[in-house]
């Protein structure tokens, strides 16, 4: 009798924690523009929802990039997408959808912020100043606001189209390989960017009420539709949810991770049903529900992305992986979030004067 030995040796992740972080902040940098467009196409009376997604999606938009940069391995490198045409590659075209995304939100956050900007520059400090250099002259921009965010929108679009196609054109990986994929990352970018907000709204200068409310109300309905979205896919999912069926049995930290997302899942569905909630009434609740949202979200890309990196291409059996403390893990995901934080904060500082609020919003 003949024995036969088949050998699998263990292969390095090609994406490193870099590209969650890219996934990530690009999903709240379009989502904050999306939100803002919409608030600013509805008339909405109170502005303060455009001015905090100005601020997200100015800070995100600049530092989801150099992720992306960092995670090609050879960053020097990137100038071959210009130098060469590859019309078969998503990451070609990607080359350059970004960069017209990151000039497009930066112009429209820009223009949303510069009302700020002028209130905050009626002082003498340094900051005042600046904050009147950034708003170059007295001038109004209310009527490019409509057409470059209409640009902006559709630029978004084109970004949340990129970051869902280039994992799913991946056939030998029959977890990214499936039309849920896009899906799934669009609308979970969405909730995040929700969440984010509801941060920054309870952090920055001039709490607005009636802003708190449309976020809560609006990702309660994002938040549901996320969950329907992550059961049809389990349902009728095909190969990419057979593939996430055989991780679940086959490696425990797939099975751990799962099990943690769908906990918070749970919990944030459980927040969402006990009711409104309002500065004064437990405010406790939504600081939990922002900060579970981010979670959800940021958790679902690091299952998808790395822990579904480590079914093999061709083979049997798992990878194993162990996330580095350098530059290509846990420093890279603190620097890359402590970026994101030292931008809002710059910016913050910029819009710190409360933002005037329409008669119907709360009492504080």
């Amino acid at each position: 009798m003949t024995i036969n030995e088949l050998l699998a040796p263990d292969q390095p992740i090609t994406w490193l924690p870099w590209a969650v972080q890219y996934f990530f902040l690009i999903g709240l940098a379009y989502g904050a523009l999306w939100l803002g467009a919409a608030s600013l196409w509805r008339k909405a009376p109170d502005r303060r929802l455009q001015t905090l997604a100005a601020v997200l999606m100015m800070g995100a938009g600049v530092v989801a990039p150099i992720a992306l940069t960092a995670d090609l391995h050879q960053p020097a490198r990137a100038w071959h997408f210009y130098a060469q045409t590859r019309f078969g590659s998503i990451m070609w075209y990607g080359a350059y959808l970004l960069p017209l995304f990151s000039l497009l939100s930066m112009l429209l956050g820009w223009l949303l912020l510069r009302p700020a900007f002028a209130r905050r520059g009626e002082g003498d400090d340094a900051i005042a100043r600046l904050a009147r250099l950034l708003c170059l002259g007295t001038w109004s921009g209310q009527a490019w606001l409509k057409p470059l965010s209409l640009l902006a929108v559709l630029s978004g679009l084109s970004i949340a189209l990129y970051t869902g196609l280039e994992t799913m054109v991946v056939a030998a990986r029959p977890l990214w390989h499936s039309p849920w994929l896009p899906w799934l990352l669009i609308v979970s970018a969405l909730l995040g960017a929700q969440g984010a907000l509801m941060l920054l709204n309870r952090l920055l200068a001039g709490w607005s009420g009636q802003t708190e409310a449309t976020l809560l109300r609006q990702s309660r309905w994002t938040l549901a539709l996320l969950a329907l979205s992550l059961l049809g896919w389990a349902l009728f999912g095909g190969a990419s949810a057979a593939e996430a069926s055989a991780l679940y049995r086959l490696d425990p930290s797939w099975r751990l991770a799962a099990r943690w997302l769908l906990l918070t899942l749970c919990l944030l569905g459980a927040l969402m049903l006990m009711g409104r909630v309002t500065r004064r009434a437990q405010p406790w609740r939504l600081w939990g529900l922002a900060l579970l949202i981010l979670h959800l979200v940021w958790g679902l890309r690091w299952l998808v992305l790395i822990q579904g990196q480590l079914a093999p291409k061709y083979g049997a059996g798992v990878y194993l992986y162990q996330i580095a403390w350098g530059p290509e893990g846990v420093l890279g995901i603190l620097g890359t979030f402590g970026l994101l934080l030292a931008l809002l904060v710059a910016l913050s500082e910029l819009v710190l004067t409360p933002y005037p609020h329409s008669n119907t919003d709360e009492a504080r």
